[in-house]
This record gives C-alpha cells, sequence and structure tokens, in this order.
C-alpha cells in the first residue's frame, strides 16, 4: 500500500512538472495533452487497486 501511495504521488508530481513544461513552451499542447490523458489512466489503475487491496 505505501509503495501504491508513492507511485500515486509520483503520477500527480509528474502531472505537475508536464503543466510546466508546457506553460514555459518545453512541449506542444498536444504532447502535453497525450501524456496526460496517459497520467490519468495511470492514476485511475493505481487507485482501484489500491481501494481492491484496502478490502
Amino acid at each position: 500500500m505505501r509503495f501504491l501511495n508513492i507511485a500515486q504521488g509520483s503520477v500527480n508530481e509528474l502531472e505537475t512538472h508536464l503543466i510546466l513544461s508546457h506553460r514555459v513552451g518545453l512541449c506542444s499542447e498536444k504532447d502535453a495533452e497525450m501524456i496526460l490523458n496517459l497520467l490519468k489512466e495511470e492514476s485511475r489503475m493505481i487507485i482501484i487497486l489500491i481501494k481492491k487491496l484496502e478490502n
């Protein structure tokens, strides 16, 4: 559980870095959106796994 919570925090941190990199022009909006969608999917999977393990 601890490592899954750490992984969830890392996903959130990566999302923040990606948004900032787009704002300063290091990546295109298209690329940022694609990666953000993947991160949202990953986050959902981690949350589901955490909930299943809690039960």
